[in-house]
C-alpha cells in the first residue's frame, strides 16, 4: 500500500486500482484521486493552477453502488468539461439508507483542473470486482476496474 490512498493494479485489458481510507469519505476521495491519476498523471502536480469546481449529487442502493455512481458522475463531468477532478468536499454523506427513499446518498463539490487531453481516456467505471468493505484493521477498501 502507498501513502496516497490508492495503487494501480495489473489487469489484462482494462485498468484496475485499489483504493482505501480510514473512513468511507476518505475511501471515496482516494478512489477519485486514483481515477484522476489515471486520467492525467500530472494533475496532482498542477493543483496550484486555477481550479474548477462543480457540485454533484448522487443517490444509490448501497455503498458500493454509491462509489461507482459517484466516480461515474465525476467521469461524465470530466468528459463534458475536459477537466480532471482530483478532490471532493462532501457537503452531505449518508451511508445508511434514508427512510423515505431507501437509498444512500452524497452531495459534493468536486475540484479539478482543465486539461488539453487525457493521458488515458476512461470510457466507464465498472462494478466488476467493486465491493466496499472494511478490512480487519478497520480500513475501508475496494478495487475498481475502469473500461479504457
Amino acid at each position: 500500500m502507498t501513502d496516497q490512498g490508492f495503487e494501480i493494479l495489473e489487469h489484462t485489458a482494462d485498468l484496475r486500482i485499489k483504493a482505501w481510507g480510514k473512513t468511507k469519505e476518505e475511501l471515496f476521495k482516494n478512489a477519485l484521486r486514483g481515477m484522476a491519476y489515471v486520467q492525467k498523471e500530472e494533475a496532482r502536480i498542477k493543483k496550484q493552477e486555477a481550479r474548477i469546481t462543480k457540485k454533484i449529487q448522487v443517490k444509490s442502493t448501497d455503498m458500493t453502488a454509491l462509489l461507482i455512481d459517484f466516480l461515474s458522475e465525476v467521469l461524465t463531468q470530466s468528459q463534458i468539461d475536459r477537466v480532471v477532478f482530483f478532490d471532493a468536499n462532501f457537503k452531505a454523506f449518508s451511508d445508511t439508507p434514508s427512510a423515505d427513499s431507501g437509498q444512500v446518498e452524497l452531495e459534493a463539490e468536486i475540484e479539478g483542473i482543465k486539461v488539453d487531453k487525457f493521458d488515458e481516456d476512461i470510457k466507464a467505471v465498472t462494478y466488476h470486482e467493486a465491493e466496499v468493505k472494511q478490512n480487519p484493521e478497520g480500513v475501508y477498501e475496494t478495487k475498481i476496474v475502469f473500461d479504457i
